[in-house]
Parts: C-alpha cells; structure tokens; sequence
C-alpha cells in the first residue's frame, strides 16, 4: 500500500507540474480571475515605467495559478516577465520566459498580436547576448505576424529592430531605410513610447556615422517622447546618449554635467547595465577633459566594475577593459595596461562579429599596446604590434560600407598617419638617448641598437607611404573613384552650400534621387565588372546633362544624387525625365543586356525643410517610382 500511496503521490506532482507548463483553462476559475487579472497587468504595464521591483511583485502573484488563466492571459502574463527582465538586464532569464509564452501559444487557432512581441523579446534577448543572427530570425518572424494582423505600431517595432540588426552588421543604408520607415509610421500615431525608441534608433546611427548634429537631434527628441510618456528609465537611456554624444564633440565638463543628473535620478531600480555604462562614461570624461583627472577617472572606473558582473553583455565586458586600458596608461602602470589589452584580446577572439565603431576601438587598443611597449623600451614587440595596426586598418578599409562611411576613410587615414608620427619621434628620441648612453661592452648589446635603429628606419618607411597614401585620398577625396563624378561626402558638402544659398536669398532648389532599376540582376547576370561599367555610364549619362552650377554625383550604390539650384519643380521633372529617356535608349555594348533602365524621385525645396528632410522627400518619391513599376520620374 505505501508503495501505490507513493506512486500516485508522484503522479499528482506530475499532473502539478503539466497544469503551470500546459494550462488547462477552467470556465469557474476563468470568471473568477480574468477581470482581476487584466486589471494587474494594466497596473505592471504602469509600474515598471518606474519601479521594476513592484512591478515584478505585482505580477509574480500569478505564478502559481497560471492554470485559472486563458491562453490569451498567459502569452500577456509571459510578455510583461519577460519585459520586466529584459529591463532587469536578465537577458537569458528573458529569453527562456519568452520562449515559454510562445510554446504556449501554439495552442491558439488564430494569430495573436502578443506572438509578434514575445518573438521581438526573444529577438531582443538574443541581440544583447551578442546573438545577431538568431535575432535577426525572431525580429521577421515577429514582423510578419504584424503585417498579417496589420498592426501600425508592431510592424513599426520590427523595422526598429531590423534597422538595429543593420547598423550592428555595418549595413547603414539598410538601417536608415527601415528606420525612416519606421519613423514615418510612428509619424502617423500617437503612441510617444514609439516615437521616442525611433529617434533613439536614428540618433545611433547617425552617431555611428559621426553626423554628431544630426545625431544629437534625434536623442534629444527620444528624451522628450519618453518623457511625455512617463517613462523615466527609457529617458534616462536618450540622456546617456546625450552626455555621449558631449564626449564625442570633446565637452567633457558637459557629459559630466549630464552623467551626474542620471546618478542623481537612479534609484534601486535603475538597471545595472545602465550604471554601468553611466560610470565608464564619467571615468572617460574625467580622463579626457582639459584638466586630465586620471585618478578620479579610475575611481568612477571601480564603481563601474561593481556593475559589470551583473551583464551578461560581451561588448560592455570590452569597455570596461578598453577604458581600464587608457586609464591605466595615464597613470603609468604599463604592466597593468597590458593584461587589461590581453583581456580585450580574449574576448574579441570569442565574439569575431564586430560592429563598424568596435573594430575602430580594437584598432586603437593595438596601437596603445604598442605605445606601451615603446614606453618600456621593447621595440621589437612595438613593432610588431604598430604593423598589426597597418594590417587591421587596412582590413577594417576593405569591410567598410563605401555608401555610408566613405567620408571616415580619409579621417582614419590622417589618424593612423598621425600616431605613427608620434610612434616614429618617440622612436628617435630614445635611439638618440640609447646612442649617447649605451656602452657596447659585448655583441648583445650591438645587435640591440643595430635593431632598434632598423626599426626606426622601418617605421620612418611606414610614415611615408601613410602620408603619401593620406596625400592621394586628399586629391581624390572628392571624386568617386568608379564612375568619375562628386562622391558622396563632396556632393553632400556642395548640396548644404547650395541649400543655404536657397534659404538666404530665398530661391528655388530641387534634389533628384536616381537609382538603377534591377541592378542586383545585372551584377548576378553579367558579373561586378558589367555592372560598375553600367554605373559609369549612367554617371556619364546624368553629368552631360547637367548645367555648371548642377551637382550630379554618386550617392552610393547604384543611387545618384543631383542637386539643381534655382530650378523649379517642373524644370526639375523635365531634366529627370531627359536622363530618364537617356539611360532608357542608350544602346548597351553587352551580351544579354538589352536595356537598362532609372528610376528617379525629385523634390523641391518648400521653406520648412532642411537639407536632410529635402533629400528624404526625393528618396520618398524614388521609392514611388519603384513601386509603381521602375523606370519611371515621381515628384
């Protein structure tokens, strides 16, 4: 009999357990706790704006009765842990609570807008577990649950999260596309928490392509939404941006200022994660100001640290090492600096996929690395390490995205030419002092100053070809290279001229936006090599119909830019419907491509635009022109 007693005992635990993984949903208990269930979960939806503690203790008290639940209730319940977790910086914990709601969500007979957020947490979980590819799988899966239910905010969520996925993985184009697709449907609601994730998201990447104006816009927009919808902890978030993006325009006493007000405003609960990066920021601003302060900038360092075991992040792990490094050099502890360097070493080894900004900051930690070993008069090791620079930069050249990031080319040209002249003079003056002092008393020491002075040679062979390599990207700077026409940052620097002109008189100003239709087809067709050759005669095409005070230029890709000064929005469609008609009956000197066609969106200055909105309003119009079948003029 004990043993059946057992049995059954053990049974009736099973049985337990199934009820809370697989709720089975009771019509009593259903009128019992649906009403005061929904009420809950409309209160958490409110707490954890502010106090995650309670809202967590609000929720919880659902734990064990799940099974009184409907299914519908628990995919709500399994969303709000799961935000409360990711809030919590739990990335793992979050993943799992997600995952339960959409195993149960299974069971339902019909699509449910919650499946598209619980996808978007898992997605969320993954992206700050360093998991972009598994991320980016539950980002569409969720987006393509909104788009069948056609739910304006949740789609707009997806391409928020996509265009995330696009600036880590250095596609910037594809951020920005998606991004002001977003924005623009944000646009259309009233929902201030969208609005202010949106701008947040638009002041990254803007941040990543060093537009620090346009950056610092979108952050202080984000701020002003999520304050406007009451909540503090995304607020503080756009804040920190802001005091980031001081440091970037070198403010520091500023970013100070800004970093101080979010320690002044963060409570218990206020995310580990966020005061992790909130007391990096300090020690930096601190290490870099006017009045250099590295003792207090390792101060704000430790009390960092005690953050930093709390992430589960890889890239906040490299920070805290990257900032100890610096920190660490300014107070002469070299030995120090180079077991912080080995660390980030380590973990760049484990994560390979490394966005734009951190294989910059990688650069840069070897380059202190070699700075160290010249302080400790180890040139060979210094050497070594300078010429892992050269190799990382060049292959950091060869990766970049040419269609958003070209201007930065020249910048970290000049910047690399620039340490290796400090490298090159440090070099020489501790030859020079190893020449006057050094008593040769065996071969040893004769080897050793015969191969420092080689090193020197070498590094003066190295400074030249930089500085001539920096040389010809100044004389080329302006020109696309492929299709002989303004590059980018030379149009884009010509259009703002113009722009102004256009403001102050004021006067008339169109912008054209070309791109080749089925381009991709042509480069998979015909090869690269057919389709850079189809790229500069479209150039060659659009320039010769341009007027001397016209900007015609590549703007990355297959995308052209033009800017016409004092040309109305008529004239404007006229000369894009002539480029039109002339790429369209140019006859193409290739097998198997018959024709190639333009489709081209214009825009003309109305008085409330900027040059950024001008050209948005073009691309807009390009879009059109795609979409009602390619080969078309919209404006």
């Amino acid at each position: 009999m004990c043993f059946a007693k057992k049995i059954a005992q053990a049974i009736q635990i099973v049985i337990s357990i199934s009820c809370l993984l697989f709720p089975v949903v009771s019509v009593s208990q259903t009128r019992v706790d649906l009403k005061q269930f929904n009420q809950v979960a409309e209160q958490v939806e409110e707490l954890k704006k502010t106090d995650l503690s309670l809202s967590l203790k609000q929720l919880m008290i659902y734990e064990d009765s799940l099974s009184a639940l409907t299914i519908e209730q628990n995919l709500l319940y399994f969303k709000l842990l799961s935000e409360i977790q990711i809030e919590q910086n739990k990335y793992t914990r979050a993943m799992k609570t997600a995952n339960q709601g959409l195993t149960i969500a299974k069971r339902l007979s019909s699509p449910s807008i919650l499946i598209s957020e619980l996808l978007y947490l898992k997605g969320f979980a993954f992206e700050n577990l360093g998991k972009i590819t598994q991320a980016a799988k539950e980002y569409k899966k969720g987006l393509e649950v909104a788009e069948s239910l056609h739910d304006k905010v949740q789609v707009a969520l997806g391409l928020i999260n996509l265009g995330a996925i696009a600036y880590l993985t250095n596609d910037y184009k594809r951020s920005l596309v998606l991004l002001n697709d977003a924005y623009n449907i944000a646009g259309q609601t009233d929902d201030e928490d969208l609005k202010g994730t949106v701008n947040s998201e638009l002041g990254i990447v803007y941040s990543y392509l060093r537009q620090e104006k346009q950056s610092m816009a979108y952050y202080q927009q984000s701020y002003s939404h999520f304050k406007k919808a009451g909540l503090l902890l995304a607020a503080q978030n756009s804040l920190y941006n802001i005091a980031i993006m001081h440091t970037y325009k070198k403010d520091y006493q500023q970013a100070i200022t800004v970093f101080n007000t979010i320690i002044a405003e963060s409570n218990k609960d206020s995310p580990s994660e966020r005061m992790f990066i909130v007391y990096s920021g300090m020690a930096w601003a601190h290490l870099k100001k006017a009045d250099s302060n590295p003792d207090a900038a390792y101060q704000y360092l430790m009390m960092a640290k005690q953050y930093l075991q709390l992430t589960e992040r890889f890239d906040y792990q490299l920070q805290f090492y990257y900032d100890q490094a610096y920190v660490l050099f300014k107070l002469d502890r070299f030995d120090d600096v180079l077991l912080s360097i080995a660390k980030v070493e380590k973990v760049v080894a484990n994560h390979q996929q490394l966005s734009q900004i951190k294989q910059r900051n990688y650069v840069n930690i070897i380059d202190l690395k070699a700075r160290v070993y010249n302080k400790q008069k180890k040139f060979k090791q210094a050497y070594k390490s300078q010429s892992q620079v050269i190799a990382l930069t060049d292959k950091l050249y060869e990766n970049e995205d040419v269609l958003s990031i070209a201007q930065v080319r020249l910048r970290l040209e000049g910047e690399q030419a620039d340490k290796q002249n400090k490298i090159l003079h440090n070099e020489q003056d501790l030859y020079d002092e190893n020449l006057r002092e050094a008593k040769l008393e065996n071969e040893e020491q004769r080897l050793y100053l015969i191969v420092s002075a080689l090193i020197t040679l070498a590094f003066a062979w190295i400074l030249v070809k930089l500085l001539q390599s920096q040389h010809k990207l100044k004389v080329a700077a302006n020109i696309d290279a492929l299709t002989g026409v303004a590059n980018r940052r030379s149009l884009m620097k010509q259009a703002q001229q113009a722009f102004k002109l256009a403001q102050a008189k004021p006067s008339h100003l169109s912008i054209m936006m070309i791109d080749v239709d089925h381009f991709k087809d042509i480069n998979d067709s015909l090869g690269h090599s057919s389709g850079d050759k189809v790229l500069a005669k479209v150039a060659n095409l659009g320039a010769k119909m341009m007027r001397k005070s016209d900007m015609f230029g590549r703007f990355g890709g297959e995308e052209f830019m033009v800017c016409l000064p004092k040309t109305t929005l008529k004239s404007a469609l006229e000369v894009s419907e002539r480029i039109r008609l002339g790429v369209n009956q140019h006859v193409w000197a290739f097998n198997k491509l018959e024709k190639v066609t333009v489709s081209i969106g214009v825009a003309t200055f109305s008085g409330d635009d900027d040059l950024i909105s001008l050209i948005k309003r073009a691309d807009e119009q390009l879009y059109q022109a795609k979409a009602s079948g390619r080969n078309k003029v919209c404006g």
